[in-house]
C-alpha cells in the first residue's frame, strides 16, 4: 500500500531516543530489543510459551515467533498484545484492550482504552478514560450487532465480513472479524484514535483507507476531549476552543488539532488567599455546560459561601430541581460543552480580568457576578441571584402538595405558620409560611441571608425557599421533637432527665458561640427563647428563628453585646417572672454564702443527675442575670463554664466570672 499504516509497536512504554536500536533473535530463542548502548529495552521472554527458531510477519499483520521444535507452532504473537489497532482475524478476548496513542508522533499509551466489560457474562465493549471513567458503551451483543450500535452491520460488512462471537465460559470469550474468502483483496482495521474515539476503516485493492463508522458519534462525549478550561463543540471542525480569559497550553499541538486534551491555561492567575480574603470574582456564563458528574452537591457543602471562600472552588451553579441545589466544581474544569441557553454557570476569574472583555462583549459574553469577595456584599449578591433564579423557575405548587395544601400545621408564630411537609423522596421538612405582617419581606430576607449562608450542628438548616407573588415560604429540616417550649410549658407530660437537659444547654451555648464569635460576620440572634430552640429525634439542639438577627463585624458585636445584655430589652411575662425568681435566688445564695456545694440539693430527687454539672449550670445562670451588665459573661465564657473550663467566683457569696 502507498498509504503505510503502523498497526503495532513493541516498545511503546520504553522508546529508544535519538539513536538506532538492535532487534535480535537470541541464541536462546527469544526476541529482544536493545538500545545503542546494549541495554535491553523489550523482550518476548516473559510471555513466550517455548523457545523460538524464527520470527516473521504474517499476511494478517500479526508478528509471530515460531517454535524451535515445531516450526508450525506459534509460541508468541503480537495479536495477543494489541496496541491501538484491531485487525482482521485478531481475537479480542475478555481482558484484552486497545490503548490509544498519546499523539500521532508518540505511540506511548494514551488515556483512552477499549475492552470488553470484565463482569461475568457481559459482552459489551466500553471506552474508558484512565481505566476508570466509562464514557461510551456498545451495548450487549444481540447476534449480529451490539444493541447500542444498530447501524454497525451495514451493507459493506454484511457482504464482505462476519463478526463471530465465541463464548467458552462466563469469563472466557472473544470477538473477531472474519473476511469472506471471495474478497481476498479487502483489508480492514479498527483503531482507537488518539482523540479517544474508535474508527473502522477498510480498503480494497490497496487503495486509500475509507472510514466506514466511528463511535462515539459525538466526539464531545470523549472524556477530557478538550482538556482543562476548553469547551467542546461537535458542530465545528475545530472541536475545542479555550474559554474566554484562557489560552492553549500548547499552541503547536492545539491549532493543528493534534492534542486538544492538553487544554488551556488562565490569562491571569487567581489571587485567592484563604487568610487574607480574595480579590477574585465570578462571571456568569449561559453558553456552556459543565460536567454534572464532576460537581459536588450542596449536601456536602453548607452554602454558596463555601464556594466563595474556598480558593479551590472554580465554579458553581443552581440546579433546576424541585428544591434547587447549589453545585460546586473544584480544581480545573474539564468536559465543558458549548450549550446555548443553558443553566447559568458562574466561573471564578482573576480580578484583573473582571470588567474587561469578559463583561464587555464577544460571542461568549458573560455577566460579572462578583467583583470582589467582602463577605457582607457576597451574601446580598448571592441571595439576589438565588431569588431571581427561583422566581423564574419554581412555583409554590410542590410545597402546597407537600404540606397537604398548607393544612398540616406544627405551630404558629409571630410571623406566620409552621407546617409539616413531605417531599417527593419522602424527606420530612418543616415549612414556615410567612404571613400577616408588613415586615414579612424583611423577615424573609433576614432568614435567607443569615441561616442560608452558615451551617453548624446546633443551627437549623435551611433546605430551600419559595417566593411567588405575595407568598413567602421557607423550608427547613424537620425536627421530630418540636420546640423546647412544647416540652417545658405547653402542658407536656414528658419529663426530661438531667443528662438531656444539660446537653440541651450545651447545644444552645455552642450554637450561640458560633454565631457570636466563629462566623466571619458575627450574628446576634436577638430572639432566643424556648420557642426558638428546636430538638431533633435524639434531642440534638437546633437554634432557629433568625428573623430578628443582626449581622456585622467585630466592632458591631462589641457594641451590640452591651445592648443585648441591657435589662431594658423587652421581655415576656414568663421571662420577667423567671428573672425575678432567679434574682431572688441569687440574693438568697449570696446571703447564705453557698459556694461549691451549690446544686447538691437539686439532685436529691433525681437519681442520675450529675452534681458537678448541676453546680456549673446553676452558677452560670446566676452569673448571666447579674444586675451589673459588666459582670455578665459572654456566650463563649458561658460555654466554658458549662464545660468546666472556667470557674465563677463564689467567694463571700459573690457570683462573677474569673477571666
Amino acid at each position: 500500500m502507498s498509504d503505510k499504516t503502523i498497526v503495532w509497536v513493541a516498545n511503546r512504554e520504553t522508546p529508544i531516543r535519538n539513536k538506532p536500536g538492535v532487534l535480535n533473535l537470541t541464541t536462546d530463542g527469544y526476541l529482544k530489543l536493545y538500545d545503542s548502548d546494549g541495554r535491553s529495552i523489550w523482550s518476548t521472554r516473559k510471555n513466550q510459551k517455548a523457545i523460538a527458531s524464527r520470527a516473521m510477519i504474517l499476511d494478517s499483520g500479526s508478528f509471530v515467533m515460531l517454535g524451535a521444535n515445531n516450526i508450525s507452532e506459534i509460541v508468541w504473537e503480537s495479536f495477543l498484545y494489541p496496541g491501538d489497532t484491531w485487525l482482521l482475524g485478531m481475537k479480542m478476548w475478555k481482558g484484552m484492550k486497545l490503548t490509544s496513542w498519546k499523539s500521532s508522533l508518540d505511540p506511548a499509551p494514551g488515556p483512552s482504552s477499549l475492552g470488553m466489560d470484565p463482569a461475568p457474562d457481559k459482552t459489551q465493549f466500553s471506552l474508558l478514560y484512565n481505566n476508570s471513567v466509562t464514557y461510551w458503551s456498545s451495548g450487549e451483543w444481540v447476534g449480529d450487532h451490539f444493541s447500542g450500535m444498530p447501524d454497525m452491520q451495514n451493507k459493506y460488512e454484511s457482504e464482505i465480513l462476519r463478526t463471530p462471537f465465541v463464548r467458552i465460559s462466563l469469563t472466557k470469550m472473544y470477538f473477531t472479524y472474519i473476511q469472506i474468502t471471495k474478497f481476498d483483496s479487502v483489508m480492514q482495521r479498527v483503531v482507537l484514535y488518539k482523540t479517544g474515539d474508535v474508527r473502522a476503516y477498510y480498503t480494497i485493492h490497496n487503495n486509500s483507507w475509507i472510514n466506514i463508522w466511528s463511535v462515539p458519534k459525538d466526539l464531545c462525549l470523549v472524556y477530557h476531549m478538550c482538556g482543562a478550561y476548553a469547551a467542546c463543540n461537535s458542530n465545528n471542525l475545530q472541536f475545542c476552543s479555550c474559554l474566554e480569559g484562557f489560552h492553549p497550553r500548547d499552541n503547536h499541538s492545539w491549532y493543528p488539532q493534534e492534542w486538544w486534551s492538553s487544554g488551556c491555561l488562565r490569562d491571569s492567575s487567581l489571587q485567592c488567599s484563604p487568610t487574607n480574603g480574595t480579590t477574585d470574582g465570578f462571571v456568569q456564563k449561559s453558553d456552556i455546560a459543565l460536567a454534572e458528574k464532576d460537581a459536588v452537591p450542596y449536601s456536602q457543602y453548607p452554602s454558596l459561601s463555601a464556594c466563595l471562600e474556598n480558593c479551590s472552588c472554580t465554579a458553581f451553579d443552581l440546579t433546576n430541581s424541585t428544591l434547587p441545589i447549589c453545585r460546586m466544581w473544584f480544581g480545573d474544569l474539564f468536559n465543558i460543552r458549548v450549550a446555548s441557553n443553558s443553566q447559568p454557570v458562574f466561573l471564578r476569574m482573576a480580578a484583573s480580568q473582571l470588567g474587561q472583555s469578559i463583561s464587555s462583549g464577544g460571542k461568549n459574553q458573560g455577566r460579572v457576578l462578583l467583583i470582589s469577595l467582602p463577605v457582607g456584599g457576597v451574601f446580598v449578591l448571592v441571595f439576589a441571584f438565588l431569588v431571581i433564579i427561583f422566581l423564574r423557575r419554581r412555583r409554590g405548587i410542590e410545597l402546597r402538595i407537600a404540606t397537604n395544601n398548607f393544612r398540616d400545621k406544627l405551630g404558629k408564630g409571630a410571623f406566620g405558620s409552621v407546617l409539616k411537609g413531605a417531599l417527593l423522596d419522602n424527606t420530612l421538612v418543616a415549612v414556615k409560611k410567612l404571613e400577616g405582617s408588613t415586615q414579612v419581606e424583611k423577615q424573609f430576607c433576614a432568614e435567607i441571608s443569615t441561616i442560608g449562608n452558615i451551617q453548624h450542628v446546633n443551627l437549623v438548616q435551611l433546605c430551600g425557599f419559595c417566593t411567588e407573588r405575595s407568598q413567602r415560604l421557607l423550608v427547613y429540616e424537620y425536627m421530630h421533637n418540636g420546640s423546647l417550649n412544647s416540652l417545658l410549658f405547653a402542658g407536656s407530660q414528658r419529663l426530661l432527665d438531667w443528662k438531656t437537659r444539660f446537653e440541651i444547654a450545651l447545644g444552645i451555648a455552642r450554637g450561640l458561640v458560633y454565631l457570636h464569635e466563629e462566623c466571619r460576620d458575627q450574628i446576634i440572634h436577638s430572639d432566643i427563647k424556648p420557642e426558638s430552640i428546636l430538638l431533633d429525634s435524639d434531642f440534638s439542639v437546633k437554634v432557629a428563628d433568625f428573623a430578628l438577627c443582626k449581622v456585622g463585624g467585630k466592632r458591631f458585636q462589641q457594641g451590640f453585646d452591651k445592648h443585648e445584655r441591657n435589662s431594658r430589652l423587652h421581655r415576656s411575662r414568663v421571662d420577667r417572672r423567671l428573672s425575678n425568681y432567679l434574682q431572688g435566688r441569687r440574693v438568697q445564695l449570696r446571703h447564705d454564702g453557698v459556694g461549691d456545694n451549690i446544686g447538691s440539693k437539686k439532685c436529691e430527687h433525681e437519681q442520675h443527675a450529675d452534681v458537678e454539672e448541676v453546680r456549673r449550670a446553676t452558677l452560670a445562670s446566676l452569673v448571666c442575670i447579674a444586675q451589673d451588665e459588666n459582670e455578665r459573661p459572654s456566650m463563649a465564657q458561658v460555654l466554658r463554664m458549662l464545660q468546666g473550663k472556667m470557674e465563677a467566683d463564689t467567694q463571700q457569696g459573690v457570683f462573677k466570672v474569673n477571666a
